[in-house]
């Protein structure tokens, strides 16, 4: 027999009208602290389903995928995230999905998160989080069906980029032009897959006899940490960034200086997100296919909820985009 919100509210020892507000996540109610994660804790011991599931159960189907981002940051102006939304909504058009995107989550603990991602609206989740995410661990707990995408996520299935091979392309191709000094400008916000981009061109670079410093993406005006770069008598030869955004970044503060790219600078981004608006300038990338890749979590998402067990890891294969900044 399902449990009812009165079970919980009498194991719990509240109202009903307590246990209905944690249980929908109703925030201004004037509940303390104490008592709403003892409710949520009561509701996890019985298995408590929210009746959203139990009406989807009824008709056998929930037609709806859902996408969580654990960056707290929804753009359909942000060129990566619109690949991927994009990438969803084509498999959810094809096969008659709705798609959802939870955005009132920010500042909410894991597991009211948990239960707002999982109360029956979607059928299942596709993952863009940091590897680690704690919501992500209460998702695996629970058995949501989720599939991650662009990150590895240890406990669910995960769709990444061959970043390693990513970047011995570029390593190849800077070596190919002389560049023995090289500095990668990595992310500020710890990523797996930033992570295995730094580690494998610091090493790659490292055993042809080269040099590959890794930074993090200056804090500073672009412009300033190039105008530093001008006056260092050890400079690289060649940026590596992250992502291509901040690689047209670097671009657009080196020609402001004068500095002739790639005579003076080469630079070099990931992604294969280019922008039209940034310099009038072909960027050395990489090209990942990402709405390719959130179809295909989609896809696998569907697969999951099928019943079929799905590989850890899916790994998409990526290109280098050759162009006149290195």
């Amino acid at each position: 027999m399902a449990t009812r919100l009165i079970d919980i509210a009498e194991k719990a020892g509240v109202s009903l009208t307590t246990a209905s507000h944690v249980m929908r996540g109703y925030t201004k109610s004037k509940i303390k602290r104490e008592t709403w994660d003892h409710v949520l804790k009561v509701a996890d011991e019985l298995g408590y389903r929210p009746n959203a599931i139990a009406r989807s159960l009824k008709i056998q189907r929930i037609n709806t995928i859902g996408l969580y981002t654990g960056y707290g940051y929804h753009s359909l102006r942000d060129p990566f995230l619109a690949e991927v939304y994009t990438g969803i909504q084509r498999v959810c058009s094809d096969l008659h999905y709705d798609f959802l995107v939870h955005v009132d989550i920010e500042g909410k603990e894991p597991n009211e998160i948990r239960l707002r991602l999982n109360d029956g609206k979607v059928a299942g989740l596709v993952v863009y989080a940091q590897s680690g995410d704690a919501v992500v661990a209460e998702l695996a707990r629970t058995r949501m069906p989720a599939v991650a995408i662009a990150d590895r996520q240890e406990l669910l299935p995960s769709l990444i980029a061959d970043d390693a091979d990513g970047m011995r392309q570029l390593a190849d191709y800077l070596w190919s032009r002389g560049h023995r000094d090289i500095a990668y400008l990595t992310s500020h916000v710890k990523l797996a897959s930033v992570e295995a981009r730094s580690e494998t061109i610091a090493r790659l670079i490292a055993e042809r006899g080269g040099r590959c410093t890794v930074l993090p993406f200056p804090q500073m005006n672009p412009g300033e940490f190039l105008a530093q770069w001008r006056v260092s008598e050890d400079r690289p030869t060649a940026l590596c960034c992250w992502n291509d955004y901040y690689a047209y970044q670097m671009v657009r503060a080196g020609l402001d200086l004068g500095l002739r790219i790639p005579d003076d600078l080469a630079i070099v981004g990931f992604d294969g997100l280019l922008d039209t608006l940034l310099p009038a300038r072909n960027l050395v990338t990489i090209r990942v296919p990402w709405e390719d890749m959130a179809a295909e979590a989609a896809k696998m998402l569907l697969r999951l909820l099928d019943g079929e067990t799905l590989p850890s890891i899916t790994t998409f294969p990526v290109t280098l985009v050759a162009g006149d900044t290195a």
